[in-house]
């Protein structure tokens, strides 16, 4: 007889007073206590065809409303398909919890059937994994992971618990209680106090904004700043699509490879502000940030602080405090010409790489494709891209408005997370429009989740941009050996596979039908595949990079 409050009533109780709604799955039996406390609470299982696309999924979910995701997957297997999806949240610093089930306590380390310790694998993909072997210490277990991957620098947290104690009863969750994230010590007076000074005696300042931006909710203190100082910025990872990317100020995305005019303006600053992000690779590591200008760096997580470089000024304070105490900044002394001239030169750079210009061959050159995408979608639409050779084109092309979001699976270069990103923001924010990039290799990985799609009622727009190559890896080699290893993709009819699970599928090679196939797919009230041929052209960013 199952327990009338099993511990798997409870993990779907907590999950239900952490606000969320869908918990994404693939179906094993140590989950069912799981299963079937969802019939008790408003929390929605929502059953994906593989786990990997169930972790994305929760991750995407996080991305979108600022609050962790959740999916729960079965012992062994189940688990192991996780780990990339964590290592994908773990760089980029997302929270979502992994539930994983596991055989009964009494067969632990007895080799039973799918099962092993996960442990040891998990660790360092997470900033949280455990297991749980009492049902009395569920809510427990529970709340030290959700503290851990939503303190400091967020990420992902895994818990197992066995399927006896899932089953066994279990007490009722206790009173609410906060399991507050620690968002770092805050910004001291004579820290702001100095934040100023720095920006008001700075000539050609550079402000860059980053992921905590997100974290923090500081969008409106990010564009309140900006309007006050009017002061040139960059926007990266988490950061995009928080303040209009097409603001009179901003010079660009944060990639010195996607942004060529950002390298000259680094090196010419006399001031660089990082406000709740680290000085990544894809900004040199602030190699070329002149010796002689001042960097002021934030971020709530004081490891993150200082790493790669050592900051004149450095705030372990959330991103909204912050940006607060820059708006108070006297920015009388900034050079006008050098500050406009920032914003000019990337509008005009972006320009010139939206227009297309020459291609070799057939199909449309994947810049246009990325200009015309934007055109095609609403403002405030989400837009997903992944780490390949066209996404690094959407990179620099797209300009993300508010409230959209830009859902770049690229921190740990994996491929796969686009449709399953793209499927999570529909069922978080059906209002919004969703709009995935994919190349044809990406498609492969995931490709089946426009059935989960279907089900769920998520309609997404799916842009298949087809150069029937692995460009990134291809046109490197092409440079380097004067010939390409096994990298050709030969065109396959994807956009059929998505009208034979039910969805909406166009191909389309040159720029006159593309946008009726968008405004078709959008309009279909289905998940849909326009699939695009476009020229295989490389990337600023993977000349830049390779």
């Amino acid at each position: 007889m199952a327990a009338e409050h099993s511990g798997g009533d409870l993990v779907v109780e907590l999950l239900a007073d952490k606000k969320i709604d869908h918990l994404f799955s693939v179906s094993g039996g140590p989950l069912n206590p799981i299963y079937r406390g969802t019939l008790r609470a408003p929390v929605r299982i929502v059953h994906t065809r593989h786990e990997a696309a169930a972790a994305f999924m929760a991750e995407g979910t996080a991305r979108v409303t600022r609050r962790p995701g959740a999916c729960a997957v079965t012992l062994g297997p189940g688990v192991t398909n996780t780990v990339t999806p964590a290592l994908t949240a773990f760089r980029a610093g997302v929270p979502f919890l992994i539930l994983g089930g596991q055989a009964p306590v009494g067969v632990l380390d007895k080799e039973a059937v799918m099962s092993f310790d996960p442990l040891p694998v998990m660790r360092p993909v997470t900033k949280y994994a455990a297991r749980v072997v009492d049902p009395g210490r569920i809510e427990e277990y529970f709340e030290a992971a959700w503290r851990a991957m939503t303190s400091g620098r967020p990420g992902p947290a895994f818990l197992e618990i066995p399927v006896d104690v899932l089953g066994a009863s279990a007490p009722p969750p206790p009173p609410r209680r906060s399991g507050a994230a620690h968002r770092g010590p805050g910004l001291a007076a004579e820290q702001a106090e100095e934040l100023r000074r720095l920006v008001s005696s700075a000539r050609r300042p550079l402000l860059i904004a980053g992921d905590d931006v997100l974290w923090s909710e500081a969008d409106r203190a990010l564009a309140e700043a900006v309007d006050r100082l009017q002061i040139p910025f960059v926007t990266l990872r988490l950061g995009r699509g928080l303040v209009d990317e097409r603001h009179p100020c901003c010079a660009g995305v944060g990639y010195l490879g996607s942004n060529p005019p950002l390298r000259q303006r680094m090196a010419e600053a006399d001031l660089v502000l990082v406000v709740g992000h680290e000085l990544e690779a894809d900004l040199g590591y602030g190699r070329l940030i002149s010796d002689r200008a001042a960097v002021i760096q934030s971020h709530p997580d004081p490891g993150v602080v200082g790493k790669f470089r050592a900051p004149d000024l450095g705030m372990a304070a959330r991103s909204d405090q912050v940006l607060e105490a820059l708006a108070g900044a006297c920015p009388e002394g900034f050079d006008r010409s050098w500050c406009d001239e920032a914003a000019r030169a990337w509008r005009a750079w972006r320009g010139e790489a939206a227009s297309g210009g020459q291609t070799e061959g057939e199909g449309i050159h994947p810049g246009r494709l990325a200009a015309l995408l934007e055109e095609a979608m609403p403002a405030g639409a989400v837009f997903v891209t992944s780490h390949g050779n066209i996404d690094f084109w959407a990179d620099p092309i797209l300009r993300i408005t508010p409230p959209g979001r830009y859902l770049r699976a690229g921190q740990s270069g994996a491929l796969g997370a686009e449709i399953p990103f793209g499927v999570a923001a529909k069922l978080a924010r059906p209002e919004n429009q969703v709009a995935v990039i994919v190349g044809d290799g990406g498609f492969a990985f995931h490709g089946f989740e426009l059935e989960t799609a279907l089900r769920y009622g998520a309609p997404i727009v799916v842009v298949v941009f087809d150069d029937e190559k692995w460009g990134a890896i291809a046109l490197p080699q092409r440079r380097a050996y004067g010939a390409e290893i096994e990298l050709d993709l030969p065109r396959r009819a994807w956009w059929r596979a998505a009208k034979a699970m039910g969805g909406y599928g166009e191909y389309v090679d040159d720029e006159a039908g593309l946008q009726d196939a968008l405004t078709r797919a959008a309009a279909s009230g289905l998940p849909a595949v326009v699939q695009a041929a476009v020229a295989c052209v490389e990337s600023p960013y993977v000349s830049y990079n390779s």
